[in-house]
């Protein structure tokens, strides 16, 4: 046998291992459909959904204007809240979500959501926000065993990612993303009016009585 055809059968060899290897790793991934934290009405027929980075100063700004009409509309528009840490830009952006993914494995989300918004100008200034969100959840009572658990548990980053990959196929770039019954929609403004405005005319469009 040739030299030649012998470093050819070793390169088929490896490159057949290499897809095994590989296809083991895939089927060993978790799969999600994304994140699931919803807020509001949830049999409504307006649904918006608000793609964020923890660590995005105009998530931030937007945060006391959303909370608000998350409160005005809860009893009309179903809300949801989904992941989009831009790491480029963010370094801390992807532990600060896997830290409200963990609490929303035990139906906290909307609390460490709110703590880690209002938090956002000293954890991000720290060499170790880990131990803010730690904090955080122990003063919204989780059980810290289990949120550890939650915290390496391979769905955790696999719904991060699930929520990626859905705002990159909705065409978001930036944070915050506003979807809108499934479809981008151009960012309101961050005023109450802006929200009041788009929330009330989907509202009129889908038959809801304001």
């Amino acid at each position: 046998m040739s030299k030649r055809l012998l470093i050819i059968l070793a390169v088929i060899v490896v490159g057949f291992a290499g897809m095994v290897f590989a296809s083991k790793n895939n089927a060993s991934e978790p799969k999600s459909n994304g994140s699931s934290n919803y807020y509001g009405k949830l049999d409504s027929k307006v649904e918006l959904t608000e793609f964020v980075d923890f660590q995005c100063e105009a998530c931030y700004a937007f945060y006391p204007t959303v909370k608000e009409i998350k409160e005005k509309y809860k009893d009309r528009v179903k809300f949801r809240v989904r992941n989009f840490p831009i790491t480029s830009g963010h370094q801390f952006a992807k532990m600060a979500a896997a830290h409200a993914q963990a609490a929303a494995m035990q139906g906290k989300f909307w609390e460490m959501h709110d703590k880690i918004f209002e938090g956002q100008k000293i954890w991000e200034r720290s060499q170790r926000p880990n131990e803010y969100f730690e904090n955080y959840a122990k003063e919204i009572g989780l059980d810290m065993t289990q949120f550890k658990k939650d915290l390496e548990d391979p769905m955790t980053n696999a719904v991060i990612t699930a929520d990626l990959k859905e705002v990159n196929r909705l065409g978001g770039t930036g944070t915050p993303t506003f979807v809108l019954n499934g479809k981008k929609i151009d960012n309101p403004g961050n005023q109450v009016e802006a929200f009041e405005k788009l929330l009330d005319n989907a509202l009129r469009d889908a038959g809801v009585e304001n």
